[in-house]
């Protein structure tokens, strides 16, 4: 099969031409019927290419399965992988495919995404944390260093070594050395990679997570490559562990997945292979030149390359004029009709993928350039500059399962310390869980929390009236 090929997405436009009379699921019957409002935002053409499961190819019998896999086997012949699976619950799906048949410990950053954590919650396997260090002027996660990971891994009975690549703010480790020394103790890579499924179109680009050895990876294929939201691949090069992740996607995904989704994996995978290059190329070159007319503002702060391995990701501030980052966003969509991809205390992340164009680059410059021109007539002064004094993770009492799924109760902030979380506290953005369900809060922790909440730092988990949840019997674990 070549790569100009898009076996599911003609299988699936074949049974619509067909014109087959449909006695079968979903409900819609291929048509939008009295759903004229859909009709009108979407098309018809959606209702058509919903048929459950059925799809047209004699020589396929007809099986939208077989379709389905060699669809899947094209994109791993494509992103250099051994065997690849669409995905229909995005990258969190892939993740918790890849984890639950663990058994043994998995290291994780602790600024792993959400997903992850979860993952571990389907296991058997034990989550061993790395500490997050932040960079001091920017105050984002910093990738983990092959020392730290191979401290860790020196302590024996590692399963498998989990790392994001890139973060969300486009920060990469030295994941050939992280690879190489896993393969010394016997533990597997995983790559949570949804924000890298780009870098294999561009040698400008950090290397992909798979061309610098990693077992498996997930990448979010909607999120820099143009697919349908909610769609990603997992692609891998160990065939035990995929098997095994084939085994949990049939426990945990829908039997209903969309044909949709998979059909339109297919086609950006058929675009990819024959474009794949000249459209990120095209991408970089205007987050290039975004970056380049940002940096011409006075007051504008970018984020130096040093900490950025993708300039796709356009990270700047107006700290320095007196907005923070979450300000700045706010704005942007109110004064601007502009939404960037997440603020924080300091900085906002514009994202610039290959649907951009000199057009919507030249917006967000005038109304950036705008809005420091603003602030500066008024006068202002620069944003107060903050320590990210993270304290040390907490002690684990109850493995995450246990804990989230344990009776719970609310309990004002102020009073948590020494009771034990039955939920998440994460910051976010940029999304470091300060505690974890399982784990016992302290008095740095508290107070923490209570900064971050000072300073209008939305943080993930806290209930109205600055309360949190607690496990609802605390005292066979710990003592207040």
């Amino acid at each position: 099969m070549k790569q100009e090929r898009a076996p599911f997405w003609e299988a699936l436009v074949a049974y619509h031409a067909k014109g087959i009379i449909p006695f079968h699921t979903p409900g819609h019957k291929l048509r939008s019927g009295p759903f004229t409002k859909i009709e009108e935002r979407l098309g018809s053409g959606f209702f058509a290419l919903d048929p459950s499961d059925e799809v047209e190819n004699p020589d396929l019998d007809h099986d939208f399965e077989a379709a389905l896999k060699m669809a899947e086997q094209l994109a791993a012949d494509l992103f250099g992988a051994e065997s690849s699976l669409f995905l229909v619950n995005g990258t969190t799906g892939g993740l918790h495919y890849l984890l639950m048949p663990a058994k043994g410990s998995v290291i994780i950053p602790r600024f792993s995404h959400q997903a992850v954590y979860s993952a571990m919650m389907l296991s058997q396997g034990k989550a061993v944390y790395l500490p997050t260090a932040f960079d001091p002027e920017w105050l984002i996660p910093l990738q983990p260093t092959a020392e730290q990971i191979e401290k860790e891994l020196g302590r024996g009975g590692v399963e498998a070594v989990v790392l994001t690549h890139p973060t969300y703010y486009g920060t990469v480790a030295d994941l050939e050395s992280i690879v190489s020394c896993s393969r010394e103790y016997g533990a597997l890579v995983f790559a949570d990679e949804a924000h890298g499924g780009h870098f294999k179109f561009a040698a400008e680009l950090p290397p992909s997570a798979l061309e610098s050895g990693a077992d498996a990876v997930v990448q979010s294929t909607h999120k820099t490559l143009g697919s349908f939201t909610q769609t990603s691949m997992l692609h891998a090069n160990n065939a035990v562990w995929f098997n095994k992740a084939q085994k949990a996607q049939r426990v945990l995904q829908t039997t209903s997945p969309s044909l949709v989704f998979f059909a339109v994996l297919d086609e950006v995978r058929r675009i990819l292979a024959e474009q794949g290059q000249e459209l990120v190329g095209q991408a970089l070159g205007l987050a290039w030149e975004c970056r380049s007319r940002l940096g011409e503002i006075r007051g504008v702060e970018l984020l130096p390359g040093s900490l950025q391995g993708d300039p796709g990701k356009i990270v700047f501030s107006l700290r320095d004029l007196g907005l923070t980052g979450i300000e700045v966003e706010r704005i942007l969509r109110v004064d601007y009709n502009i939404q960037v991809e997440l603020s924080d205390y300091y900085s906002v992340l514009a994202l610039v993928t290959l649907g951009d164009t000199p057009k919507s680059i030249g917006r967000l410059v005038h109304a950036v350039r705008d809005l420091a021109g603003r602030r500066r007539h008024l006068g202002a002064k620069g944003l107060e500059r903050c320590n990210m004094d993270m304290p040390e993770l907490p002690p684990i009492v109850l493995n995450l399962r246990e804990a989230f799924f344990a009776e719970q109760e609310a309990v004002p902030l102020q009073e948590a310390a020494g009771r034990v979380s039955a939920s998440f506290l994460t910051p976010y953005p940029p999304g470091v869980p300060v505690i974890a369900p399982g784990e016992q809060f302290t008095p740095e922790i508290v107070e923490h929390l209570r900064w971050c909440i000072s300073i209008n730092w939305p943080v993930r988990g806290i209930v109205s009236g600055q309360k949190v949840a607690v496990l609802e019997d605390n005292d066979r674990f710990c003592r207040t």
